[in-house]
């Protein structure tokens, strides 16, 4: 580590330390997705949009690769079958008006009658099926892709989608943004799948792809016979622009350049609080952080339970959850969100407390009285948050050696199991049939980040249980007992709730958060004083 990066350590350390804090609550002066009324007015403006990076593509249904800034616009120019208001957690109708379960794995949407695609043709049941065919044989390793066998068109407003798996909250999957909707003549026209990645004129979206400029800007225009009459865009075109870096980004809004910019670092959130210029957005991203101990073939002293319990105990979440949300957010105490349906409180805030004279006694059993060496392995934006746990176990004897890696050798590194420590993430808002995969033998080594992590034969069928489970009420009593064998075990410590931050121009309304803490570019407005 340079001397830069230890004072800088030092210091967040110091902070940290310092700051006696038992709970966060959101300042003053900061703006939440997903509250404002709708629109209801148009207009002949454009709205700019800041975005970090320029996608290689518009469309994963034609290659497979998931980015988010791809995921953002796709979402203005195609509708898919159903939809998740993210305020609620409701699944609403959107291409279909309608949908039951035939069985465990089939599902019949009936559709719209008035939706018009970009051609002008009326959606069909076949179009749904074209997409489906599309998304599996270009996808089909996606989140989303993986589930699905294949659909049949029952009539020209109705049609099965067949998936290989049992899960009711697949649905809420295939509301993701990446999942639209198209028809093939609208493919074909365009010169087939691989040229529509780049010149997506297809969908039946709020907005419709105008011109990519590329290493400029993206622009869209508003859809003028969309079909949904509760529907109103307010502004004529979106154009997305790149810039990589965040304060540039933000003084673009700033200066009123751009009306928005997402992506902020939380950590730089609360410098804009007091800016009247601005409207500062944080939301949940769904997301929760956890520390995991490696107990694969790899490991070394974190197959010891005893020194699993021990770095649990040592731990001080409240300050890692405070500098990995830029003190917006908290530490965690149960698997799932804490606004989820299905959460339980696993974890109480007195067993979270730190305990450094447990954990040294606990490393004495073990055999390590005298000290313990252990790797930690993340990328670059997460050093404060590794310096932090770093400090912790320092002071229970254990050296923490800290690898910061760019992101391909992260990956690599991570699904090879070499490291004893790592953060990582989930999607955990609802029972996707991805849920808690890295704990099954079969996904083990191929779908997860993290190598190989401890599982039995009785977590496996209880995860089961909880994906399939139709009634609420016990998949939530399912969650609570694979959390309590999780806790037992203690095959890794919850720390903190992932958040997001955005910026608007302060008179700009409607920002509305989608899946995996992105947001709908389709619903901002202008607050005017006429």
């Amino acid at each position: 580590m340079t001397i830069k990066k230890m004072i800088r350590s030092f210091i967040v350390i110091m902070i940290v330390l310092s700051l006696a804090i038992s709970s966060y609550t959101f300042a003053e002066g900061i703006h939440f997705a997903n509250q404002d009324e709708p629109n209801t007015v148009k207009s002949d403006e454009t709205l700019v949009v800041a975005l970090a990076s320029e996608p290689s593509s518009l469309w994963m249904g034609g290659t497979g690769k998931l980015e988010n800034e791809m995921c953002v616009i796709q979402a203005a120019f195609t509708d898919e079958l159903v939809r998740v208001d993210y305020g609620t957690g409701e699944l609403k109708p959107s291409l279909a008006t309608e949908w039951e379960w035939l069985d465990e794995t089939h599902c019949r949407f009936k559709l719209r009658d008035d939706v018009k695609m970009t051609d002008g043709t009326l959606l069909e049941a076949a179009d749904v099926v074209y997409s489906i065919n599309v998304f599996m044989e270009y996808s089909g390793n996606s989140d989303t892709g993986r589930f699905f066998v294949g659909a049949e068109a029952e009539d020209e407003h109705t049609v099965t989608v067949e998936f290989n798996t049992v899960a009711p909250d697949l649905l809420s999957m295939i509301a993701w943004s990446n999942f639209g909707i198209f028809s093939e003549d609208e493919i074909n026209a365009l010169g087939g799948v691989e040229e529509a990645c780049r010149n997506p004129i297809f969908g039946s979206g709020r907005y419709r792809f105008k011109e990519w400029k590329n290493g400029q800007y993206i622009l869209l225009e508003r859809n003028e016979e969309y079909w949904d009459p509760d529907y109103v865009g307010y502004f004529k075109e979106i154009k997305f622009t790149f810039t990589n870096d965040p304060s540039a980004r933000a003084l673009l809004v700033q200066s009123g350049d751009a009306q928005v910019t997402v992506d902020m670092p939380i950590t730089m959130a609360s410098t804009f609080q007091n800016d009247e210029r601005v409207s500062l957005i944080v939301n949940d991203m769904g997301n929760t952080a956890r520390l995991f101990y490696n107990m694969g073939p790899k490991a070394g002293a974190t197959t010891d339970i005893r020194v699993r319990k021990a770095i649990d105990k040592a731990l001080n979440f409240d300050a890692i959850a405070f500098i990995a949300t830029g003190g917006m957010g908290q530490e965690i105490h149960g698997y799932f969100a804490e606004g989820s349906k299905y959460y339980n409180e696993t974890f109480t805030r007195e067993e979270r407390e730190v305990d450094i004279e447990g954990a040294k006694a606990l490393l004495e059993e073990a055999g390590y009285a005298d000290g313990l060496t252990l790797t930690m392995l993340g990328t670059s934006d997460g050093e404060a948050i590794m310096a932090v746990v770093q400090e912790n176990l320092r002071q229970v004897g254990i050296d923490l050696q800290i690898n910061v890696l760019d992101v391909a050798a992260f990956v690599e590194a991570a699904n090879g199991g070499d490291y004893d420590l790592i953060i990582v993430g989930d999607s955990v808002d609802v029972r996707y049939p991805t849920l808690m995969m890295s704990f099954k033998q079969a996904f083990i080594d191929t779908f997860t980040i993290g190598g190989c992590k401890w599982t039995t034969p009785e977590i496996e069928e209880k995860i089961d249980a909880l994906i399939q489970e139709t009634d609420d009420a016990k998949a939530k009593e399912y969650a609570g007992e694979v959390e309590q064998m999780y806790k037992d075990e203690m095959c890794f410590s919850n720390t903190y709730s992932e958040l997001r931050s955005a910026l608007t121009q302060s008179d700009i309304k409607g920002y509305c958060r989608i899946e995996r803490g992105l947001f709908d570019a389709t619903t901002l407005y202008r607050v005017t004083n006429d």
